[in-house]
């Protein structure tokens, strides 16, 4: 389920697990409200738990697998997927899923009777929200405004399996792609923290174990595997001064494959801006213990991957609390990343009456595959392109039977994304 605090009354939304009513699973239509304090009262006192709780019913919020944060006084279920029946690897005809494709938003007012939806809204983006089991952290952007990012996750339409390796930006009333970086250390959910400099106007985002299409190995080469196994590697990505991303590998690993499924708790006493994310240039130099992993899923060291091989019962829920200790202003060794890619994509004539053409540098080879969705974030059409080799790529996209107006195409080099916006005329 997707969860958020809010001064004394923590929110849940969603879920899946078994309904002992429909004596099945399910993905729950609830929004759930505690109130924390009163809830801790009653259990200390021996009183009901009952009064201090609130459901919602709304299949707006039978979501699992996505995540939930506020911004300002608006609160964003981001991704995720709805899921009905058994959930295995090879789901058959008695499940149903699908995906939110959306950030759905919705505010709360509270009288005398309780907490009450005031506004829900939905955006929907079928190709960059389609993601779920990733990592949706406070972020500030270069221009200084609050906002979250969506970081990698899980699975991206059209190539079965394969995790997201492109970040997205939201806003108050925006969303938009991170065109031309690549996140290869983290692809699952994780224990993650959010730190800010002011003072050089960059935002970190540590990422701790979990699961990725990639790792590094003794030489520091960056090792693929499509079957994303459970990883050690601590890693950060960082939005510089300029609006540029990079990814840097630590040396400090995990001291065992966990971290999947895990959250961060910050210490109290660690000072933190009003949205939660460590504020840096607070933190006096030298070592802090900045907080504690609490939770995830942990696998044997000999198996960095039971799913393949279908033995999902050498896995279990953590039952040890890692401390995290975060060093300022100290030299360390570490593996930088160029996540930075070449996949520019110019398109002309724009706007076009009846074809665009596609102009694009593969930094590599790969397979291809081009998406074109409408202004509300539909995808219409899905091409694959097929095995292409690095250099120059060349395309026409016919626009016939669509109407006027602005189109989002995209170019997808396996899990390289470069969008970019097009205007198609009235004949």
């Amino acid at each position: 389920m997707e969860f958020c605090q809010r001064g004394e009354t923590l929110l849940f939304t969603g879920g899946y697990g078994r309904s002992e009513v429909l004596q099945d699973h399910r993905t729950y239509p609830y929004l759930t409200l505690i109130d924390v304090l009163s809830a801790m009262n009653a259990v200390k006192e021996g009183d009901s738990l009952l009064p201090h709780f609130q459901q919602v019913r709304d299949t707006f919020f039978a979501v699992t697998g996505g995540q939930l944060a506020m911004l300002n006084d608006t609160f964003y279920l981001v991704g995720g997927h709805r899921f009905e029946g058994l959930y295995s690897a090879n789901a058959g005809a008695n499940n149903i899923q699908f995906y939110t494709n959306a950030i759905r938003k919705f505010t709360l007012q509270q009288d005398s009777t309780g907490w009450h939806l005031s506004h829900k809204s939905e955006v929907v983006d079928e190709l960059n929200l389609h993601r779920r089991d990733y990592n949706l952290v406070p972020q500030i952007f270069e221009n200084g405004e609050s906002g979250i990012s969506a970081f990698s996750g899980v699975f991206q339409p059209g190539l079965a399996l394969l995790p997201f390796l492109n970040i997205v930006e939201i806003g108050a009333g925006w969303h938009q792609p991170v065109n031309g970086f690549s996140q290869y250390l983290a692809h699952y959910h994780c224990a993650r923290l959010p730190v800010f400099s002011a003072s050089q106007n960059v935002m970190h985002t540590l990422f701790f174990g979990g699961m990725s299409q990639y790792y590094l190995n003794e030489e520091d080469s960056l090792i693929r595997d499509n079957r994303v196994p459970f990883v050690r590697t601590a890693s950060r990505v960082t939005r510089l001064a300029d609006g540029s991303y990079e990814e840097v590998a630590f040396d400090a690993e995990l001291p065992f494959y966990t971290g999947t499924g895990a959250e961060l708790l910050i210490a109290e006493g660690i000072p933190t801006l009003p949205n939660g994310i460590v504020d840096l240039d607070a933190l006096p130099d030298g070592e802090t213990m900045v907080g504690h992993i609490v939770g995830g899923i942990v696998t044997p060291d000999g198996q960095p991957n039971p799913f393949i091989f279908n033995q999902t019962g050498q896995t279990s829920a953590s039952v040890v609390l890692l401390k995290v200790f975060l060093q300022k202003n100290m030299v360390s060794a570490t593996t930088t990343l160029d996540g930075r890619t070449g996949l520019g994509l110019s398109i002309f004539p724009n706007p076009t009456a009846d074809q665009w053409n596609l102009h694009a540098h593969l930094p590599r080879s790969g397979e291809l595959m081009l998406t074109l969705q409408n202004a509300q974030g539909r995808i219409l059409r899905q091409e694959r392109l097929g095995p292409q080799a690095a250099g120059r790529f060349r395309f026409g996209l016919s626009a016939n039977g669509l109407p006027a107006g602005a189109y989002w195409l995209t170019l997808n080099l396996e899990g390289i994304f470069v969008e970019t916006k097009t205007i198609l005329k009235a004949e």
